[in-house]
């Protein structure tokens, strides 16, 4: 009979080394977390960015209330579409101030614009509120108040500051 390298009596010796090696080898290693894929889309509502929201909505109704029209588009962005109720699309910054300066031609405004509701996803955020206007018309007619729902979705421009994309409302009945 061959005699092997180790002897018999030396194997569960060794078995039960590399055994308690390994266990020691694997209490040592942290156990594995999986972390939640994180969405490159998804943003964290932050205080600032909400209140620089809040800030433009208060800027837009000075500047309605005050007749300003440059100072209304201010809060647009270069290819922003306002879109009117019963009326075509509005396109562009420099037709968007043309279009309120006629309105202000005609008539004053007074526009309390109320924030219900703002979501924010990535370089995007969507603000919607009610409204209650007060058209005041220049040619002596009689003054109308109209109530309704807005919303705009805003876009982050490379500076950082937030800019209306999109604009739109309805009046309720």
């Amino acid at each position: 009979m061959m005699e092997s390298a180790t002897p018999m009596r030396e194997r569960p010796v060794l078995t039960l080394l590399a055994v308690l090696l390994a266990g020691l080898f694997l209490a040592a290693c942290p156990p594995v977390e999986e972390e939640p894929a994180e969405d490159p889309n998804a943003v964290e509502r932050s205080i600032g960015d909400e209140s620089a929201l809040n800030a433009l909505i208060a800027d837009y109704m000075v500047a309605m209330n005050s007749g300003d029209a440059d100072g209304v588009v201010a809060s647009y962005a270069a290819d922003a579409v306002r879109m009117p109720p019963d009326a075509l699309p509005v396109s562009g910054r420099e037709s968007i101030r043309q279009n309120i300066a006629q309105a202000f031609e005609t008539a004053d405004l007074n526009v309390q614009m109320q924030v219900i509701e703002t979501e924010f996803s990535g370089e995007l955020a969507y603000v919607r509120g009610t409204f209650l206007l007060t058209v005041t018309p220049k040619d002596g007619s009689p003054t109308t108040e109209s109530e309704g729902n807005w919303m705009r979705l805003m876009r982050r421009a490379p500076d950082g500051r937030w800019l209306v994309a999109y604009s739109l409302w309805n009046f309720q009945s």
